[in-house]
This record gives structure tokens, C-alpha cells and sequence, in this order.
């Protein structure tokens, strides 16, 4: 986990809904942290969710927030602020009345009200929305004024619900760094779910994924997009390259023969050990003739040929058959779209590429 001191600790919870169930599910966020769990749909990521708020209770298990034991606490007394896929905004009344709808419980005197009021519509820059009617609100202001009203409870955490899944593509990365600085600027505990993994990427300090009701791996951002634990979270992550081998040690950490090639990693593996290794598509590098070769590059050098070149709308997938290869092909590579030209790349080119070690990553099967 990210933090040995969790704000949010979910322990050994248990639910059976139906045919679905979350299965001994730990989980754990710290003070002031951005924590994304993601995973594909169905995998029971809003059922988690949801038992967090209180909406489900679970057969067993404990939930604390802030030292305090919260399983069995009314939603309503959890102090959590709840950011719905749909945003639940009430199309009768304008933004600043929906703002204001999430004060009435705490029973705030008028000038505290409108002092809040204030703050909120100017951290989320809405303040020229105040008396628009919901109904005539983009998808990103929808969303800004959701999380107002979410915020305007003053809860101890935030929760979000898939928040840009009725967002436009092409409006989606923009409303990702103004998320991100409000919760900045809040600073406010967050549980944020996705499945979409640049979303993930963007915004999380730390990630937990979920698949099919279990937790499979918690970490920083960097280390469990990096560095996934099974083949199961390495699909995940659009890890194409996976192949299954034998390990051999060596001085420098461990050799997987994978039959007609072998990969060289620093990861300790048992001699004669079947492992998987799983090789990103943009830690595949290609060579440029003349030009020196970086020490994490050097072990894993490959001569070949390109055998198709897929164009993307930014990037561009290369499929590379290893010389003698018996396969059509042995591995994707990804790269910018410019770099088909600087290098000249093309289909039957002949070429060299090489695997960048440190991201190599190395499970038993």
C-alpha cells in the first residue's frame, strides 16, 4: 500500500450481490491522497464503492475513516461527499441552488452559507454560472457543479464514480488537469474510479486494480502501471508482449530462454523456474545505426524486420519479426508518429531493436 497510516482502511470485506461478490477486498487510502481504482467494467469497482458510502452493508469485513470505525454508520453520518457517474444534479433548481442544496443538513447561518457559496463557485471557476439553469450545462460544468455540491458538505473525503464517462472525448484531458488542481487546491482525500487508464495515469498518486471482485495489486502510479504483478493485470495494461519461458540465472539477474530468443532481466527468478515476462509496446526501442547504445538497453538486442507499420492517430504500432523467427511476428512496439520518418521505418525494413531492461517485468506463472 502507499501509506502505513491510512485515512481510508478497508479490511477483509466480504458481499455477495446475486451471481457477483467482492472477495476479502483490503484497501487503503492516506490523509490527502488521490487514490484511483480502476479496472475493467464488472469488475465491482462501484460495489466497492458503494459499500464505502454505506449504500451496501457488507457480510463481514470493517471500513474506517480518520480512526474511526464507519461499517456500520448511516450513510448520511459517514461524512463523504459522492460524485455520481450521472451527477444526480436536480434539473429544477439553477447551479447555485443545486450548490446550496448540499448545506442544508449542517444548518449553516446565512453569511457562512454564502461565504462557502463563494469559495466553491470560484475554486471550481463557475462563478458565471451561478444562475444557469442545469439543464443548459456542458458535460464539464455539470460535472464542476456536482463536485461543488459534493464539497459544499465539507466531507472528510471524496468519492468519484466513473466522473467523465458522459464527457466528450476531446474535452476529457482538458477537465482531467482542472480535476486535478481543484482536488489540489481543496486538499481533500480522494477515491476516484475508472477503467479508463490514461484517466488513471493522469490523476492518481496511487492506484488499486480491481478485477472480477478482488484486488490484485495496489501501488504507486508509476509502479503498478510499470511494474504489473500477474498476467491478468499486465493484459490489463496493454502489456502485448507476454511470453512464457524458463528462467536461467546469470551474474547479472536472470535469463528467460523463450525458445527461439531469450530476454535478459535484472528481476531474480528460481533456475529452471517457468516464468512470464511481460515487455510494454513503448519500452521497445528501435536502433539507430552508428549511435551508441544505452547500458539498460544493451542485453536485450534484437535484429529483424518490420513486418507491419499501424497507423494511430498520434502514435504508430510497429510489429517486428525476430530473425528466424517461426512466427509472423514476435512483438508490437509503440512510438510517436514522427519517428517513422526520422528512422525511415517501413515494412520488410530490416532493423534492430532493443528492450529496455529496468522495465522488464518478470512473474511466475
Amino acid at each position: 500500500m502507499c501509506d502505513s497510516r491510512p485515512f481510508l482502511s478497508v479490511e477483509s470485506l466480504h458481499l455477495t450481490l446475486g451471481g457477483f461478490a467482492l472477495r476479502n477486498m483490503t484497501l487503503s487510502c492516506a490523509r490527502g491522497e488521490y487514490h484511483v481504482l480502476l479496472g475493467p467494467t464488472g469488475s465491482g469497482k462501484s460495489t466497492l464503492l458503494k459499500c464505502i458510502l454505506g449504500f451496501h452493508r457488507p457480510e463481514s469485513g470493517r471500513i474506517h475513516l480518520d480512526g474511526c470505525e464507519i461499517t456500520g454508520a448511516l450513510p448520511e453520518h459517514r461524512r463523504m461527499g459522492y460524485v455520481p457517474q450521472d451527477y444526480a444534479l436536480f434539473p429544477h433548481l439553477n447551479v447555485e441552488e443545486n450548490l446550496r442544496f448540499g448545506l442544508r443538513p449542517r444548518r449553516m447561518r446565512s453569511n457562512q452559507a454564502d461565504s462557502l457559496v463563494d469559495r466553491l463557485c470560484e475554486v471550481l471557476s463557475i462563478g458565471s454560472l451561478r444562475r444557469r439553469e442545469v439543464r443548459h450545462l456542458s458535460g464539464g460544468e455539470r460535472q464542476k457543479v456536482a463536485i461543488g455540491r459534493a464539497l459544499a458538505t465539507q466531507p472528510k473525503m471524496l468519492l468519484l464514480d466513473e466522473p467523465f464517462s458522459s464527457i466528450d472525448e476531446g474535452a476529457k484531458r482538458g477537465l482531467w488537469l482542472e480535476l486535478r488542481q481543484i482536488i489540489r487546491d481543496v486538499g481533500i482525500t480522494t477515491l476516484h474510479v475508472t477503467h479508463n487508464l490514461d484517466e488513471a495515469y493522469s490523476l492518481g498518486q496511487c492506484q488499486s486494480l480491481m478485477i472480477d471482485g478482488s484486488l490484485v495489486q495496489s501501488g504507486s502510479t508509476r509502479e503498478i502501471f510499470g511494474r504489473p504483478i500477474n498476467e491478468s493485470a499486465a493484459r490489463y495494461f496493454n502489456y502485448t508482449n507476454i511470453f512464457a519461458g524458463v528462467a536461467e540465472k546469470t551474474a547479472g539477474g536472470t535469463r528467460i530462454n523463450l525458445g527461439h530468443f531469450a530476454v535478459e532481466a535484472g528481476a531474480k527468478a528460481t533456475e529452471g523456474k517457468r516464468v512470464k515476462v511481460c515487455i510494454r509496446q513503448q519500452d521497445i526501442r528501435v536502433i539507430k545505426e552508428g549511435a551508441p547504445v544505452k547500458d539498460s538497453l544493451k542485453r536485450n538486442i534484437l535484429s529483424g524486420e518490420i513486418t507491419n507499420l499501424i497507423h494511430l492517430r498520434e502514435e504508430c504500432v510497429m510489429r517486428f519479426k525476430i530473425e528466424g523467427s517461426p512466427k509472423a511476428y514476435d512483438l508490437e512496439a509503440r512510438f510517436p508518429v514522427h519517428m517513422e520518418g526520422r528512422r525511415e521505418l517501413h515494412e520488410g525494413k530490416k532493423i534492430r531493436v532493443a528492450l529496455w531492461e529496468p522495465m522488464i517485468a518478470v512473474f511466475t506463472e
